[in-house]
């Protein structure tokens, strides 16, 4: 299968965009992100971590990448205060990592639509509200789908319902359990998620 990551290339004198990441878990993806924009300063750099959890493992992770953390609440005020975030530190996509809740419009047409979710499943399959986490991997072994993966895709005012930038795809194994098909697709999703986010950014 031809890689979904092959188009793409910067012009001359093209500063790179900056990345901010919002998430309230452990921070595999964001240190995936932190990791390849480090590895790839020319692509973007990750200038802010957003987290409704001051301890969440992603605090953590921006901390050892000495990238700014802000933490908010996810309240009434919640979309106000991010909006006001992403114009104060000049952030040109807003990628979502580990973070569950609808994304309030006003955030989405502040970014003019450069924000970014990744799903662990093939979209449009097992997506859509109460699709998260090992939610999803308990219903692909339920459906007996020979395959499945993880798919990048752009953020709209409807949960997984945005076009799709990127997926990759893994078999389902015979027997396997949802938990170890989690660690399967976190492997891929840590893989595809920083290279998508490039691609995106170099197609825009």
């Amino acid at each position: 299968m031809a890689s979904p990551l092959a188009a793409g290339g910067y012009g001359v004198n093209v500063m790179p965009k900056r990345v901010a990441i919002l998430g309230s878990g452990r921070g595999t993806n964001a240190r995936a992100i932190c990791s390849y924009a480090a590895q790839h300063p020319a692509e973007y750099s990750v200038s802010l971590v957003v987290s409704t959890n001051a301890t969440a493992g992603i605090c953590s992770v921006a901390s050892t990448f000495h990238v700014p953390v802000e933490v908010l609440d996810y309240g009434t005020e919640f979309g106000t205060q991010l909006t006001d975030l992403i114009r104060a530190y000049q952030i040109d996509v807003l990628v979502l990592a580990g973070f569950l809740k609808l994304l309030p419009s006003k955030v989405i047409d502040v970014l003019q639509g450069n924000v970014l979710n990744i799903h662990p499943a093939l979209l449009p399959e097992f997506g859509g509200k109460g699709m998260y986490g090992i939610h999803v991997h308990r219903a692909v072994i339920a459906s007996k789908a020979g395959f499945t993966g993880a798919t990048v895709h752009v953020v709209s005012d409807v949960y997984d319902d945005g076009a799709i930038v990127a997926q990759r795809r893994i078999q389902v194994p015979a027997d396997i359990s949802p938990e170890e098909l989690q660690l399967r697709v976190q492997s891929v999703e840590h893989d595809l998620f920083p290279e998508a986010i490039a691609v995106f950014i170099r197609n825009r």
